[in-house]
């Protein structure tokens, strides 16, 4: 027991304040108690012990009572802890934030009808087998915007796949590098301290981009890429079905440039594949997923916490005891 005493503490402290107006409140009615009320002056000395005899007693018995109600109230609330408990720090296993390009260049038809329908597809099979693992959605352009953070509802992700589309982004490019760092943001939010971030895209990775994943990498989550896109591209067409043209006059030809995107996934400590028409690609992912979910697990094992294991809602039962002598004795009512 003297143990316990010297290891307890309070959870939330500053609700022991309560007791500087509670015993201000006490002082103030004892001092009214004392005095026996207005028949103290009207009836004669010799005559009070049988006419008022028992009144202070009882007032002063339901002070009493409400000072225990109010006390056993500040108590509960202030949060009286003298046990602790270790357990396991809880993180999300095998989570994932999908980045999805939304760039005209998805538009090319060199992987038929075209990259942008090819990529929704590939995004709808990756959903359906999540199974249940905590995944988000990002899709970006010149700036990344959050369609889904993260959830284990893939379903719910999988109704937004028909309508991604360049059409929906405000401004054109194409900005990996903000939408891994959006992505990371979205980590934080769900306090997730590693996942891995999926770029599905066919830009050319920039050195920013790289230097975005590396960063990542260093904060704990690993970047994969899914290339989407042949080397030998297909010109773009635009809204009106004519081919775009460069400022000086040649025609654009978005080309799959795999070496920047491989060194991209370097530096993120992920995979770089291509989208296939088989599995191979997402199979090769989910052994990306997998390596997070041992690292995590083993970080985990090291990481734990100190929990306080708090009783005060036991002292529900006493107070709701005293509250109900309150009230039988019409003090409370």
């Amino acid at each position: 027991m003297n143990a316990a005493w010297e290891a307890l503490s309070w959870m939330r402290p500053l609700w022991l304040w309560g007791f500087v107006p509670l015993l201000l409140a006490l002082l103030l009615r004892l001092r009214a108690n004392s005095v026996r009320g207005g028949w103290d002056a009207i009836v004669e000395p010799a005559l009070q012990p049988y006419v008022i005899e028992g009144q202070a007693t009882v007032r002063q018995g339901g002070t009493f009572l409400l000072f225990a109600a109010w006390a056993l109230a500040l108590l509960l609330l202030a949060g009286p802890v003298w046990q602790q408990r270790e357990v396991p720090v809880f993180e999300a296993e095998q989570a994932q934030l999908v980045l999805f390009d939304l760039s005209r260049s998805m538009l090319t038809d060199d992987l038929p009808p075209n990259r942008l329908t090819r990529a929704r597809f590939k995004l709808t099979d990756l959903l359906r087998r999540s199974q249940g693992r905590q995944t988000g959605l990002i899709a970006f352009a010149e700036r990344p915007y959050v369609i889904s953070p993260l959830t284990d509802d893939a379903a719910t992700i999988e109704a937004f796949v028909p309508s991604l589309s360049p059409e929906i982004m405000p401004v054109q490019g194409s900005r990996p590098d903000l939408a891994i760092e959006r992505a990371l943001q979205l980590f934080a939010q769900a306090s997730v301290a590693s996942g891995h971030i999926l770029l599905i895209s066919d830009a050319p990775a920039s050195s920013r981009d790289v230097e975005a994943a590396r960063l990542a990498r260093q904060a704990g989550y690993r970047v994969s890429v899914l290339a989407v896109g042949t080397a030998a591209g297909a010109p773009l067409r635009g809204e009106d079905g004519q081919f775009l043209q460069h400022a000086n006059g040649s025609i654009v030809v978005p080309q799959l440039d795999m070496e920047s995107l491989r060194a991209l996934a370097v530096a993120g400590g992920g995979s770089a594949v291509s989208l296939s028409t088989s599995a191979e690609d997402l199979d090769a992912l989910d052994r990306v997923l997998t390596g997070v979910a041992l690292a995590s697990d083993a970080e985990e094992q090291a990481a734990r916490k100190i929990y306080w294991v708090e009783y005060s809602p036991w002292l529900l039962w006493p107070l709701l005891v005293v509250l109900l002598l309150a009230f039988r004795r019409g003090v409370a009512a």
